[in-house]
């Protein structure tokens, strides 16, 4: 049981330490750690993606993201269009203003991984990365686990 609470203490605690770095490098832009995350997934991945598409990337509440792409589009980092395909549902896009600061977005976060990272074996942080994978998998397939 001892095992349990601390593997479970120690992941909140990695994730709250990355939240408080994230929302620290991304203040000097007037971003959020939401709103990074965001900008992130698109800088880095697809320019062209659905909100929908962006909440279950980032595996969070449509609500949530909703709320931050409001808020990038006020900032004018991100625009939104209706989509070809399904008129309920929209395509966020970055805008010239987004790209301008796109290499220091993924700064943000390559310097979170380095900090991670440190002292740490390639072969120990990829075995991290496989066991965090399957945990997360073993979670997400529970679904309702309390029958």
């Amino acid at each position: 049981m001892l095992l349990i609470r601390k593997m479970w203490l120690d992941m909140k605690g990695v994730i709250r330490a990355a939240r408080k770095i994230i929302n620290a490098q991304l203040e000097p832009f007037g971003l959020t750690g939401t709103e990074g995350d965001l900008l992130f997934l698109l800088v880095t991945g697809s320019d062209n993606l659905q909100q929908e598409q962006l909440a279950e990337q980032l595996d969070i509440g449509k609500a949530v993201v909703s709320r931050a792409v409001d808020s990038l589009v006020f900032k004018g980092y991100v625009s939104r269009t209706r989509s070809n395909t399904d008129r309920r549902a929209y395509t966020i896009n970055l805008t010239d203003k987004a790209l301008k600061i796109s290499k220091s977005i993924t700064e943000v976060y390559d310097n979170l991984y380095s900090l991670a990272r440190k002292g740490i074996a390639d072969d120990d942080f990829i075995n991290i990365e496989t066991l965090l994978s399957r945990i997360s998998k073993n979670l997400q397939n529970c679904g309702e686990c309390n029958d």
